[in-house]
């Protein structure tokens, strides 16, 4: 999970939030087209939570769609508070499909698997991702405790249904093929700097699991 910078809302989110009565439930299909076009491209086309590749390249169950709007602050929260979070462009994230239509729910992940529990780590605010690591195996874990118990529970990214963890280790150890290609025996530290910086100057199209990515660079770069 990286952080995500929200930019400026839709125009015609904003439009639409200005008209009476307007409501997430109610909003037009043209809208909600624009809606997740800006989040997409914000986030780099993939999943804010688990960080896969989104749309996702496979084929959908019918009825499920392989990208929707996430709102970090549920849109329907069980003590029933509206603070006007459902039309909020700074509570809205694009997610995957969250492997809706796999039959477990022990394979459900992300939005999917989180429901309307409310969660401490977002996205936008970097002091909840502060604490998050990877391990060599590809899990994702926080010191948090609380931000913790939502990547492992609430969010469920570390489900081994959809091998999560082993998509985060392949992705780390194409990085590391890389690094090792390129530099041999000799000390790593310049060119993982390099390649750290090339990563985050990306806009559109990240690489699938950056997170992990990022994690491994920092480590091994060199400390000005």
């Amino acid at each position: 999970m990286i952080e995500i910078r929200k930019g400026k809302e839709p125009v015609k989110l904003l439009r639409y939030r200005q008209q009476n009565n307007a409501s997430y439930e109610q909003m037009d299909k043209d809208v909600k087209e624009a809606l997740l076009e800006k989040l997409l491209e914000e986030q780099g086309h993939i999943c804010a939570y688990c960080m896969r590749r989104i749309p996702e390249g496979k084929k959908m169950p019918v009825g499920i769609p392989s990208v929707s709007i996430e709102h970090w602050f549920p849109r329907n929260p069980d003590s029933q508070e509206d603070i006007g979070q459902g039309l909020d462009y700074k509570n809205m994230f694009a997610v995957c499909s969250g492997n809706r239509g796999c039959g477990n729910k022990d394979g459900l992940t992300c939005d999917a698997h989180r429901g309307n529990r409310p969660i401490k780590v977002n996205p936008c605010d970097k002091n909840t991702l502060h604490g998050i690591t990877y391990t060599s195996s590809g899990r994702i874990q926080s010191s948090d405790p609380d931000v913790n118990e939502d990547l492992n529970k609430t969010l469920n990214l570390n489900s081994e249904y959809i091998s999560l963890p082993e998509n985060r280790k392949q992705a780390l150890q194409m990085l590391i093929n890389e690094v090792k290609k390129n530099c041999g025996k000799g000390d790593i530290s310049l060119y993982c700097k390099r390649k750290l910086e090339q990563i985050r100057s990306l806009s559109d199209h990240k690489p699938p699991y950056v997170g992990i990515l990022i994690y491994w660079l920092e480590k091994h770069t060199r400390k000005n």
